[in-house]
């Protein structure tokens, strides 16, 4: 038999790569985002597995009754009605593998704050060398204090950076218990989150968004930072009251910020945060290079593969974890 793969709302850089791609005994279809809701439906209804986007309307989830298994592309699945897909019976797995590249680019904006680089490049433009060269405005990274906000896949791979590469103090802080050979693993020390914001010299969110993050940085975890602090964001722009951030960054009680994610997006061109010289911000892009792109379409085929032989996808955000399996033997993947 074929399986039918539905792609809905594809991102265009993984079309032809994940058509390239695929096994034997499967066709994919790839649908749209201009694509009109009752044809998504139809397509849905005998649909074997679904690759998602975002914005996919739920009734199209619930057309999908002969669905064994959906993947949805993104990391955060905030946009997902879950409720709606655990009705399903199905495995729905959120991506996890960006947490490098998301790392990575967290240790970007650290140290483009710490060294001033937007400001610095704007005098060169102006023909000011070395000009406004207050070295006492310019900081390292190595030997500092960084508390981690959400130590998760991201937050792990930021604290492994900055520890190994740079010799700092790891703390972290999360809502969820992380096992201690985790924590020991890095090495990060766990403390209550006022202590990580009063002790860092860069604070680093990683959180995703739930009711438990929901604005849990505000204005007073803010003054407890140090004047000299840093405090940058890559997991999800409502984790931090933005007004509140805004305030203290044009008062001068931190030194700077570095942030990806925004509590609207996209972020308003008229926003403050755009004029202020200490921040630094950049479009919600931190997952994104090749190197994710091949990660995320290997990941497709191995969770397919899981499914097939029962056993658990990576990445599972609904209450069904396996689905009943319809062959002795998976992909050659």
């Amino acid at each position: 038999m074929t399986y039918k793969v539905l792609f809905i709302n594809p991102l265009k850089d993984y079309i032809d790569r994940l058509v390239d791609s695929t096994p034997e005994g499967f066709e994919v279809t790839v649908m749209p985002p201009e694509t009109d809701v009752a044809q998504l439906c139809r397509e849905a209804a005998d649909a074997d597995f679904i690759i998602s986007g975002i914005d996919v309307p739920e009734e199209v989830f619930r057309a999908a009754q002969n669905v064994k298994f959906i993947q949805y592309m993104s990391s955060g699945y905030g946009q997902l009605p879950v409720a709606v897909l655990d009705d399903l019976g199905v495995p729905v797995a959120q991506m996890k593998t960006h947490s490098i590249s998301v790392a990575e680019h967290a240790l970007t904006l650290m140290l483009t704050v710490l060294r001033r680089i937007p400001a610095s490049v704007q005098l060169l433009r102006e023909g000011k060398w070395r000009q406004d060269l207050d070295e006492t405005s310019y900081s390292e990274l190595y030997g500092k204090t960084v508390g981690i906000v959400g130590l998760g896949n991201i937050g792990r791979w930021v604290g492994k950076i900055v520890h190994h590469g740079f010799g700092a103090d790891v703390v972290f802080y999360d809502h969820a218990e992380i096992p201690l050979t985790v924590s020991e693993l890095i090495p990060a020390r766990p403390v209550a989150l006022a202590e990580l914001m009063a002790i860092s010299d860069i604070v680093c969110v990683s959180l995703p968004l739930n009711k438990d993050s929901d604005r849990l940085i505000g204005r007073e975890e803010l003054a407890l930072m140090k004047p000299s602090g840093v405090l940058v964001n890559v997991g999800r722009g409502e984790v931090i009251d933005e007004a509140a951030l805004i305030d203290c960054l044009r008062a001068g009680r931190i030194a700077g910020a570095g942030l990806d994610v925004y509590e609207n997006e996209p972020l308003d061109t008229a926003s403050e945060l755009l004029e202020l010289e200490q921040v630094v911000c950049t479009p919600h892009m931190a997952g994104v290079g090749w190197e994710n792109v091949q990660r995320r379409i290997a990941t497709v085929w191995q969770n397919v593969d899981a499914v097939l032989r029962g056993d658990i996808p990576r990445g599972v955000v609904t209450a069904t974890k396996t689905a009943v399996p319809r062959q002795t033997s998976g992909l050659a993947v």
